[in-house]
């Protein structure tokens, strides 16, 4: 369960209430009404008493959800939450209403949260209005933040995203280079590759995995789209420091960044590799395994090697993997062989949208 719902009075718990049943949110009252709630409504809801003070509730629920819908005074949740407040990345998003739903005022968190969202989703529940007030969006103009988010990406410089956000705000024009074509955006000024290093502006945006695109520009924000796969064949008993010192050169020489890595990607027989485990865990690259069956169906597609085929039963494993382990995946960069480790690479094809 991702959201809570909270109240302290008569009328809010009863508003909350049908915004749980509305939303399947965990519902917390004061304990007289959760008690009444929980007899008198339809079996399977989650309704919980508050038992402490709401400044320790708060605590508690900003550890255990990603939405939280307040139904009281601002000045009572932002007095509550002002402590636990650390950055946008990582706080939840919080929307507080009057218990008649009047209004659902977006608090914290209205982008990369969701607050924004759920304000308006409440009050569509509700048949109140929902109040907004990041720039980008009273502006109607594009949210980086939420593009990326949306469309699978990651911003690489976040402290970037104020500069560029405020010069959308501000009217100024701040061209986008993309590695596809993103749907919704035919009016912007779109840089080409051709013309990249030609154009000169203050701010720019590159939705890109490459590193080898170079602009000059006082400030450009990166957006990384998660769409690469590494495939990873290696020797018993490789260790992960020789898999990391191949790794790096091998995004190096491909000027790929290690950013958009989505998977790493081998086969089923490697999948208790001690130095592969390793190296994913501590760089927190996801790891997909091949069944060695669904290789075998493609392996004819791709370089053979005898010497892989008498040992393990297939002719490849980097590249079929670094294939298979993704969605309309395309082999961009071949396999490379390192000491005990071939490393190849795919793309999957990216749709942007706003």
């Amino acid at each position: 369960m991702s959201t809570a719902v909270i109240a302290l009075t008569k009328n809010g718990s009863a508003l909350a209430v049908r915004i749980g049943e509305e939303l399947k949110a965990h519902i917390y009252l004061k304990k007289e009404w959760a008690e009444f709630y929980k007899a008198s409504t339809s079996q399977g809801m989650d309704v919980f008493p508050i038992e402490a003070g709401l400044n320790d509730l708060a605590a508690s629920l900003f550890k255990k959800y990603r939405k939280l819908v307040f139904i009281m005074a601002c000045g009572i949740v932002v007095r509550s939450i002002a402590p636990l407040l650390k950055d946008k990345k990582n706080d939840p998003a919080v929307v507080v209403m009057d218990e008649k739903g009047q209004y659902a005022v977006s608090l914290l968190s209205g982008h990369l949260g969701g607050a924004n969202e759920l304000a308006r989703k409440l009050s569509l529940i509700t048949g109140g209005q929902p109040v907004i007030t990041t720039a980008t969006d009273v502006n109607h103009v594009i949210s980086l933040d939420v593009f990326a988010q949306s469309n699978g990406c990651v911003i690489e410089n976040f402290e970037d995203l104020k500069v560029i956000s405020s010069a959308l705000v501000n009217g100024e024009e701040v061209p986008i280079y993309s590695d596809a074509k993103i749907q919704g955006l035919e009016n912007a000024r779109i840089i080409s590759q051709d013309n990249i290093k030609m154009t000169s502006c203050n701010n720019v945006v590159m939705v890109t995995n490459r590193l080898d695109l170079d602009v000059d520009a006082q400030n450009t924000l990166w957006i990384r789209p998660k769409n690469l796969i590494v495939g990873i064949g290696c020797r018993k008993g490789i260790s992960k420091e020789k898999i990391e010192s191949a790794f790096w050169d091998f995004l190096d020489i491909n000027k790929k960044s290690k950013v958009s890595v989505k998977w790493i990607a081998t086969i089923d027989i490697k999948k208790d590799e001690k130095g592969i485990l390793e190296f994913c865990r501590e760089h927190h690259f996801p790891l997909k395994i091949i069944e060695q069956s669904e290789i075998l169906k493609v392996e004819n597609q791709y370089e053979a090697s005898r010497f892989v085929k008498e040992k393990i039963g297939v002719s490849s494993v980097a590249e079929p993997c670094a294939v298979l382990a993704g969605t309309n995946a395309k082999l961009i960069c071949p396999k490379t062989k390192y000491e005990g480790i071939t490393l190849a690479l795919s793309e999957e094809e990216m749709f942007f949208s706003i």
